[in-house]
């Protein structure tokens, strides 16, 4: 199978993968809460299962960065597979040492970038969604950072879901896309 086809197909899985993913992680951890934990909590030194959480984010950050390698051969990414390594150092990293919560950080603000850089991209070529996934992208983060200043939640899964459904989105748009041969 050509590699762009197999990116853009994992790309239109990731969904699907996060859920079943998450899920599987959850029912290790009955004790966590989306609106009183972090999903990284999860992935505590403390945790003794937390081999589930910080296994299953470095396999799917694997699976996002070779997406995100097919998105960046088709002029569809340019800072997605930096993100996806920096999501792979989330894994590696449980939350009580240092590089975990840049690394954190560092992939949602890398992944949104993209996708409003790009999406600034496709409009400018013609694809009226593009300024629109720019658009959604801003909001997300706006939203990202309300709910975290606010407090709005006691625990950050709320917001880190927030920014986690729009990527995962993109990822399907731009599976989708590349399907149909679209590159820019």
């Amino acid at each position: 199978m050509e590699f762009t086809k197999l990116s853009a197909y994992i790309s239109l899985s990731l969904p699907a993968i996060f859920i079943v993913g998450l899920i599987i992680v959850i029912s290790q951890n009955p004790w966590f809460s989306f609106t009183g934990n972090a999903l990284s909590d999860m992935g505590s030194i403390r945790n003794p299962v937390n081999y589930y959480f910080n296994g299953f984010l470095m396999i799917f950050a694997v699976l996002g960065f070779i997406a995100a390698i097919g998105a960046l051969r088709n002029g569809l990414s340019y800072l997605m597979p930096l993100a996806m390594v920096f999501l792979f150092l989330v894994g590696v990293f449980p939350e009580e040492y240092a590089p975990h919560a840049p690394a954190a950080v560092f992939f949602y603000v890398l992944a949104l970038t993209d996708i409003a850089i790009v999406g600034i991209k496709l409009g400018r070529s013609g694809t009226s969604a593009g300024y629109a996934w720019s658009v959604l992208a801003v909001i997300t983060f706006a939203l990202m950072l309300y709910l975290v200043k606010a407090r709005v939640f006691k625990g950050l899964a709320i917001p880190e879901l927030v920014g986690a459904a729009t990527i995962l989105a993109w990822f399907v748009y731009t599976g989708l896309i590349q399907l149909r041969g679209f590159k820019l």
